[in-house]
């Protein structure tokens, strides 16, 4: 045990005689347990001798929690948080715990880092405050050269009531369905809430193009419009039909809204039956279905084939609005022009990224960093890890699900919902028209505590 807390240490834990005894010589290679100038060996580049670091996280609570931290006695630091760092390219996570100060650490080549932290509360925690179970997240990217510490600020979830609780978004291999199939995908939306929600009129946002580096543009040169606090900056919108109370989604339920609404099975294995889809997308604006309600294409262009793949993407639900009342404000270096959604009028947003291999420092569509103003998001989610050998078969099943949190007393599910899309989300398996994989769990170490 590490002597500052009740937690095993990675470097503490893999330095054992027993462990070392096990890996046998290969472990000095990549261990540098001994004491001295120990170097590692760069898996990405083939380079020896590049010394090693070490990162220490420090993991507190954001200042708008200050209550809740006294309450728990963490004005120090967050015990036993769940810490994940990544080194970009590599593909591996280092899952490190916060002792009872707050502070966690490993020893780490020089690079491009991800790093989130996630702490959920016991059942004896939440009798201390209110009796909500609550969950808390954070998270950053950081560029780690020497010995440093990174402070993280853990923000509270605060459950909203309509939010984005699934994406199903993978795709068969582009050489199987000769060309890329996208008409199978889908996205969910989840009434958090404990009264009924009419989705009528309420937009659904998805801009692909103005978090990333490219097309003429610099991530500096775009910091204005993607962290702007007043809103989002968007092209492509749907909005939800209805003339106000045609399509109510009560407490705990879910909508289902597809690219198009048919049996997708006969195209490829991997995909799914989507015929008893809520609401259908269309395909370059042809509807599929006649007997599924309609999404109304809103936006500045045509949704088209820009459809749901999420690859640098900020996606989110926002009230009813008039999109044609919204000012015009700018146009990006590829002439694509932009209106702001404003802050008011958001419900929910997500920000996704896919992880590029290790020359991600260099890639001509870097996703910025944050990719949107923390309001809103604190750390975007990763949907694909590019350039890992990923699995195919895996890649076209997958999907971005929301966390169950908890369970009401009436056995309603709360989604997790820390504005922290990294914590968030986990990828999992397609689940369209059902709650998320995590349901099970949730269940199991529920206590049923209110709301």
């Amino acid at each position: 045990m590490h002597p500052r807390g009740n937690v095993l240490y990675l470097h503490d834990l893999m330095c054992r005689p027993w462990a070392k005894s096990l890996l046998g010589a290969a472990w000095l290679a990549v261990a540098a347990c001994e004491p001295g100038p120990v170097t590692l060996t760069d898996p990405q580049t083939g380079a020896t001798s590049v010394p090693r670091v070490t990162l220490t996280l420090h993991v507190g609570l954001d200042s708008l929690d200050r209550a809740l931290a006294d309450s728990l006695e963490w004005s120090n630091g967050v015990p036993n948080a769940h810490v994940s760092v990544l080194r970009n390219g590599t593909g591996t996570w280092k899952e490190l715990v916060s002792d009872s100060s707050g502070h966690a650490s490993a020893v780490v080549l020089p690079g491009l880092y991800r790093i989130r932290a996630e702490r959920v509360l016991t059942a004896a925690e939440a009798s201390r405050v209110d009796g909500t179970v609550r969950a808390f997240g954070d998270g950053k990217t950081v560029t780690v050269l020497s010995t440093m510490t990174v402070e993280l600020a853990l923000y509270a979830d605060r459950p909203k009531g309509l939010v984005i609780s699934e994406f199903g978004v993978g795709t068969p291999a582009p050489w199987e369905t000769n060309g890329s199939y996208l008409a199978g995908q889908y996205f969910e939306v989840y009434n958090n809430a404990d009264s009924t929600i009419y989705l009528d009129g309420k937009i659904f946002g998805l801009n692909p193009n103005l978090y990333a580096s490219g097309r003429g543009q610099s991530c500096a040169s775009i910091a204005r419009f993607r962290t702007d606090s007043a809103g989002i900056y968007v092209r492509f919108m749907l909005a939800f039909p209805g003339s106000g109370l045609d399509h109510p989604i009560g407490p705990g339920e879910l909508r289902t809204i597809a690219v198009q609404a048919i049996d997708h099975r006969p195209i490829h294995w991997s995909l799914l039956d989507l015929s008893a889809a809520d609401f259908e997308i269309g395909f370059g604006g042809a509807a599929a279905n006649p007997a599924v309600p309609d999404m109304l294409d809103v936006g500045l262009t045509g949704w088209g084939a820009n459809l749901l793949l999420l690859g640098r993407h900020v996606v989110f639900l926002a009230e009813r609005i008039d999109v044609a009342s919204l000012p015009f404000v700018f146009r990006d270096a590829a002439g694509q022009g932009y209106v702001l959604m404003p802050a008011s009028h958001l419900l929910d947003v997500v920000a996704v990224r896919t992880l590029w291999p290790d020359n991600d420092t260099r890639s001509i569509s870097l996703p910025c960093a944050p990719m949107v103003h923390p309001l809103f998001d604190r750390y975007e989610t990763v949907l694909r890890e590019i350039g890992f050998a990923v699995d195919v078969n895996l890649d076209a099943v997958a999907s971005l699900e929301r966390k169950v949190l908890r369970v009401g007393p009436s056995g309603r599910p709360v989604l997790q919902n820390t504005n922290t899309s990294a914590v968030d989300f986990f990828l999992g398996t397609r689940t369209p028209g059902a709650l998320p994989n995590s349901m099970v769990s949730a269940m199991a170490r529920s206590r049923r505590f209110d709301q």
